[in-house]
C-alpha cells in the first residue's frame, strides 16, 4: 500500500538517504568531492600564474552545481515547481444556481452586520 499521509508532496519514509562512506551521505559526498574538486583546480590555476579572473570564473562555473545537489536545494525546487504546475481544484459554496443571472445589487450587504451582541 502507498502511504503518502495525505500529501503528493511528502517524501515516504524509505526515501530517505543513507550513508555511505565516513558517515556521510551520497549527497555530501558530492558536496565534498565537489569542494575539493574547485579547490584543487584553483590552486593549480594560482600555482601557474594564471589570471586570478580565470580562477574566479572557473570556481564559479564549478563549484554550483556541486553545491546545488550537494545541499538538496534541486528536489526544493523540483517540489515547488511541481506545486505550482499541480492542477488544483478548488470548490465553492454560494446562493446562487447554476444558470441564474446576476444583477448588480447581488453582493451589497442590506443590513448592518454585527459582529457582537449589545445588550
Amino acid at each position: 500500500m502507498n502511504n503518502k499521509l495525505g500529501s503528493e508532496f511528502i517524501k515516504t519514509f524509505d526515501d530517505y538517504e543513507r550513508p555511505i562512506a565516513f558517515g556521510m551521505t551520497k549527497r555530501i559526498l558530492i558536496l565534498v568531492l565537489g569542494i575539493v574538486l574547485v579547490s584543487a583546480i584553483t590552486i593549480t590555476i594560482s600555482l601557474m600564474g594564471l589570471s586570478d579572473i580565470l580562477m574566479y570564473l572557473t570556481a564559479f562555473i564549478v563549484a554550483p552545481p556541486f553545491v546545488i545537489y550537494g545541499l538538496g536545494f534541486d528536489e526544493l525546487v523540483k517540489d515547488r515547481v511541481m506545486f505550482n504546475l499541480k492542477v488544483q481544484k478548488r470548490g465553492y459554496l454560494t446562493e446562487f444556481e447554476e444558470g441564474e443571472e446576476f444583477t448588480k445589487d447581488d453582493f451589497k450587504l442590506w443590513r448592518k452586520v454585527k459582529e457582537f451582541d449589545e445588550s
